[in-house]
Parts: structure tokens; C-alpha cells; sequence
């Protein structure tokens, strides 16, 4: 609990919104199959080609659920994202954005914040991982908006392990993946 409580505060969420899981990787795979309960065929998820693996590779799964998937894809000269493209993206079926906050592949900080209002603008949810950003200053999860925002400790000096902000509101719609002794309890 004590863990939980200080690094909410540092991230300026809710305690009830830290969870911890074995890495970041493992929670991503969770988070995605308590999508996967929540989306319906022809409902739409967003991820980059900027992205790692860990972040896109388990929401691109559910394309075997009839879930759409649409490329978020880099500037081939630059390898940055454009937001005009992310709008382009953004619909009515549209129900998950993930992005990096921080590109791992060309070392570009995201501009998180527009990028999370206009997912959320649009009636998505935003998905954050911050793995790559993390190292160098934990960010003000509270401030930038995001739904879901991810890291690994371990990059942070801490120890191995994944830590997760799903809101409150989120997280009280997605189906509980735990044991059914624990639902409802974070």
C-alpha cells in the first residue's frame, strides 16, 4: 500500500489507480484481453509503427475478435507521428488510441497531452506507454489525461516489475481479469 500511495502521488493520480503487475509487457497482455471482453466486432483500435512490440503487438492480436486495427504510422523521412493523421484515424468506432509517450526507435518525446485529447475527443480511450520516457522523470500522469499510462520500474531504479495507472472510471467498466474473490479491488 505504501508503494502504491507514494508512487500515485508522483504521478499525480489516485492511489486506487496504481496497480503493479510483473512487468510492463505482462500488464499490457492483461489490459488487452480485459479489452478484448469490453470491444465488439467493428469497433476500432489505434497503434503506431513507432511503437514496441509490447505496446502494439498485443492490441493488434484482437484483430482476431473482429476488433478493426489501424496503422498509426510514422513519417518514413522523420519517424515521427503526426497528429493530422492520428484525426484522420479518429472516428465514431474508434475506441482505443496506444502510443508511446516516448519513442523508443528515434528517441522523440510524443506531444502525449494534444494526442489524449483528441483520442479522448473523439470517445477513445488513451492508452500511454511510457517506458521509454520514464527514465529520464516519471511524468504527471494526473496533468497529461491519459486513461491507461505504463512503465517498468526496474528502468526507473526500482524493481522488476510493470506499473499500471488505468483511471478509475476505465477501470470500472473492463472486465476483471483476476480471481473472482478479487473484483472490484485494484
Amino acid at each position: 500500500d505504501e508503494a502504491r500511495d507514494r508512487l500515485a502521488a508522483l504521478l499525480g493520480v489516485a492511489p486506487d489507480e496504481m496497480l503493479f503487475g510483473p512487468s510492463t509487457s505482462q500488464n499490457t497482455y492483461v489490459l488487452a484481453q480485459a479489452f478484448r471482453g469490453l470491444l465488439a466486432p467493428g469497433d476500432a483500435v489505434v497503434v503506431t509503427d513507432q511503437d514496441h512490440e509490447g505496446n502494439s503487438g498485443v492490441w493488434r492480436r484482437l484483430a482476431d475478435a473482429g476488433v478493426e486495427i489501424r496503422e498509426w504510422r510514422v513519417d518514413p523521412e522523420t519517424g515521427m507521428l503526426d497528429g493530422a493523421e492520428l484525426a484522420r484515424l479518429l472516428d465514431d468506432r474508434a475506441r482505443l488510441v496506444c502510443f508511446p509517450h516516448c519513442s523508443n526507435v528515434v528517441g522523440a518525446i510524443n506531444p502525449a497531452a494534444e494526442w489524449v485529447a483528441m483520442a479522448q475527443a473523439a470517445g477513445a480511450v488513451a492508452c500511454v506507454d511510457g517506458v521509454a520516457l520514464a527514465p529520464h522523470g516519471l511524468p504527471d500522469v494526473g496533468a497529461l489525461g491519459a486513461d491507461i499510462y505504463l512503465f517498468s520500474t526496474y528502468k526507473t531504479y526500482g524493481p522488476h516489475q510493470g506499473a499500471m495507472v488505468v483511471r478509475r472510471a476505465l477501470a470500472e467498466r473492463l472486465p476483471n481479469q483476476g480471481h473472482g474473490f478479487n473484483a472490484g479491488v485494484a
